[in-house]
Protein backbone atom coordinates (compact mmCIF):
# COMPACT_ATOMS: atom_id res chain seq x y z
CA UNK A 1 0.00 0.00 0.00
CA UNK A 2 1.24 3.28 -1.09
CA UNK A 3 2.01 5.73 2.08
CA UNK A 4 -0.20 8.53 0.43
CA UNK A 5 -3.14 5.87 0.57
CA UNK A 6 -2.27 5.13 4.18
CA UNK A 7 -3.38 8.36 5.48
CA UNK A 8 -5.92 9.54 2.26
CA UNK A 9 -8.71 6.52 3.56
CA UNK A 10 -11.85 7.18 5.48
CA UNK A 11 -11.41 6.27 9.05
CA UNK A 12 -14.62 4.84 10.36
CA UNK A 13 -15.65 4.03 13.85
CA UNK A 14 -16.23 0.76 14.72
CA UNK A 15 -19.65 -1.21 15.43
CA UNK A 16 -20.95 -3.04 19.24
CA UNK A 17 -19.24 -5.73 17.03
CA UNK A 18 -16.39 -4.84 16.00
CA UNK A 19 -15.37 -3.30 19.44
CA UNK A 20 -16.69 -6.88 21.16
CA UNK A 21 -14.61 -8.73 18.76
CA UNK A 22 -11.16 -6.22 18.90
CA UNK A 23 -11.73 -6.57 22.67
CA UNK A 24 -11.48 -9.88 22.84
CA UNK A 25 -8.79 -10.07 20.69
CA UNK A 26 -7.12 -7.75 22.91
CA UNK A 27 -7.17 -10.04 26.34
CA UNK A 28 -6.10 -13.05 24.04
CA UNK A 29 -3.34 -11.15 22.87
CA UNK A 30 -2.35 -9.32 25.98
CA UNK A 31 -1.92 -12.76 28.20
CA UNK A 32 0.18 -14.29 25.40
CA UNK A 33 2.53 -11.42 25.72
CA UNK A 34 2.47 -11.32 29.63
CA UNK A 35 4.21 -15.07 29.24
CA UNK A 36 6.72 -13.94 26.52
CA UNK A 37 9.31 -10.62 26.34
CA UNK A 38 8.13 -8.22 24.02
CA UNK A 39 10.97 -8.67 21.53
CA UNK A 40 10.01 -12.47 21.09
CA UNK A 41 8.76 -12.99 17.88
CA UNK A 42 5.58 -15.14 17.82
CA UNK A 43 3.74 -17.79 15.70
CA UNK A 44 -0.36 -16.52 14.96
CA UNK A 45 -2.61 -19.02 13.19
CA UNK A 46 -5.34 -17.36 10.94
CA UNK A 47 -8.47 -18.90 10.18
CA UNK A 48 -10.91 -17.97 7.41
CA UNK A 49 -13.49 -19.77 6.10
CA UNK A 50 -12.11 -23.25 6.65
CA UNK A 51 -8.46 -22.00 5.06
CA UNK A 52 -6.04 -21.62 7.77
CA UNK A 53 -2.31 -20.03 7.78
CA UNK A 54 0.41 -19.59 10.68
CA UNK A 55 2.58 -16.09 10.31
CA UNK A 56 5.49 -15.60 12.26
CA UNK A 57 4.57 -11.77 13.57
CA UNK A 58 7.57 -9.65 15.52
CA UNK A 59 6.77 -9.12 19.27
CA UNK A 60 7.66 -5.31 18.59
CA UNK A 61 4.61 -5.45 15.86
CA UNK A 62 2.40 -7.72 18.18
CA UNK A 63 2.63 -4.69 20.74
CA UNK A 64 1.16 -2.09 18.27
CA UNK A 65 -1.40 -4.57 16.71
CA UNK A 66 -2.64 -4.83 20.46
CA UNK A 67 -2.42 -1.03 21.14
CA UNK A 68 -4.18 -1.03 17.39
CA UNK A 69 -7.22 -3.36 18.47
CA UNK A 70 -7.66 -1.70 22.01
CA UNK A 71 -8.45 2.00 20.64
CA UNK A 72 -11.10 -0.52 18.42
CA UNK A 73 -12.54 -1.89 21.37
CA UNK A 74 -12.99 1.53 23.23
CA UNK A 75 -14.91 2.76 19.87
CA UNK A 76 -12.14 4.33 18.26
CA UNK A 77 -10.98 4.84 14.36
CA UNK A 78 -7.60 4.15 14.05
CA UNK A 79 -5.25 5.16 10.90
CA UNK A 80 -1.64 4.08 10.48
CA UNK A 81 0.85 5.93 8.49
CA UNK A 82 4.51 4.86 7.95
CA UNK A 83 6.81 8.13 9.95
CA UNK A 84 8.70 8.98 7.10
CA UNK A 85 5.66 9.95 5.36
CA UNK A 86 5.08 13.14 4.05
CA UNK A 87 1.72 14.98 4.63
CA UNK A 88 -0.05 17.74 3.20
CA UNK A 89 -0.75 20.69 5.22
CA UNK A 90 -4.32 19.69 5.84
CA UNK A 91 -3.08 16.18 6.72
CA UNK A 92 -0.67 17.70 9.20
CA UNK A 93 -3.44 20.48 10.43
CA UNK A 94 -5.99 17.82 11.15
CA UNK A 95 -3.56 15.45 13.00
CA UNK A 96 -3.41 18.61 15.28
CA UNK A 97 -6.36 19.16 15.42
CA UNK A 98 -6.09 22.93 14.45
CA UNK A 99 -6.48 24.94 11.50
CA UNK A 100 -4.70 24.81 8.12
CA UNK A 101 -3.84 28.82 8.45
CA UNK A 102 -2.77 27.80 12.04
CA UNK A 103 -0.43 24.96 10.84
CA UNK A 104 0.83 27.35 8.00
CA UNK A 105 1.29 30.17 10.39
CA UNK A 106 3.83 27.51 12.82
CA UNK A 107 5.54 26.62 9.22
CA UNK A 108 6.55 29.81 8.25
CA UNK A 109 7.65 30.59 11.83
CA UNK A 110 9.79 27.55 11.68
CA UNK A 111 8.32 25.79 14.50
CA UNK A 112 7.54 22.54 12.50
CA UNK A 113 10.29 21.53 9.24
CA UNK A 114 8.91 21.62 6.25
CA UNK A 115 10.01 21.47 2.79
CA UNK A 116 8.51 23.31 -0.81
CA UNK A 117 7.44 20.96 -3.55
CA UNK A 118 6.68 23.88 -5.54
CA UNK A 119 4.26 26.11 -4.23
CA UNK A 120 2.99 23.27 -2.05
CA UNK A 121 4.48 22.79 1.54
CA UNK A 122 5.18 18.99 2.53
CA UNK A 123 5.62 18.23 6.67
CA UNK A 124 7.24 15.35 7.37
CA UNK A 125 4.92 12.70 9.78
CA UNK A 126 8.47 12.60 12.63
CA UNK A 127 8.33 16.48 12.26
CA UNK A 128 4.78 17.00 13.47
CA UNK A 129 5.00 13.99 16.36
CA UNK A 130 8.18 15.86 17.71
CA UNK A 131 6.43 19.05 17.63
CA UNK A 132 3.42 17.68 19.33
CA UNK A 133 5.11 15.75 21.88
CA UNK A 134 7.13 18.95 22.98
CA UNK A 135 3.96 21.16 22.68
CA UNK A 136 2.51 18.48 24.96
CA UNK A 137 5.19 18.40 27.27
CA UNK A 138 4.54 22.46 27.78
CA UNK A 139 0.52 22.11 27.53
CA UNK A 140 1.25 19.97 30.52
CA UNK A 141 3.74 21.98 32.59
CA UNK A 142 1.29 24.70 32.37
CA UNK A 143 -1.44 23.51 34.00
CA UNK A 144 0.23 21.66 36.46
CA UNK A 145 1.81 24.82 37.47
CA UNK A 146 -1.44 26.48 37.18
CA UNK A 147 -2.82 23.89 39.50
CA UNK A 148 -0.10 24.12 42.10
CA UNK A 149 -0.79 28.17 41.88
CA UNK A 150 -4.39 27.18 42.92
CA UNK A 151 -3.45 25.11 45.49
CA UNK A 152 -1.27 27.47 47.02
CA UNK A 153 -4.31 30.14 46.73
CA UNK A 154 -6.62 28.00 48.05
CA UNK A 155 -8.73 28.09 45.08
CA UNK A 156 -8.85 24.11 44.85
CA UNK A 157 -12.53 22.75 45.82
Amino acid sequence: MAPSALLDHKLNLPNDETAAQAAEAVDILERLLRERPATDALTVKLIADGTDAAVTVPGDALRLLVDVLAQIANGNAVTVAPVHAELTTQQAADLLNVSRPYLVKLLEEEKIPHRRVGNRRRVMLADLITYKRIDDAKRTATADRLTAEAQSLGLDY
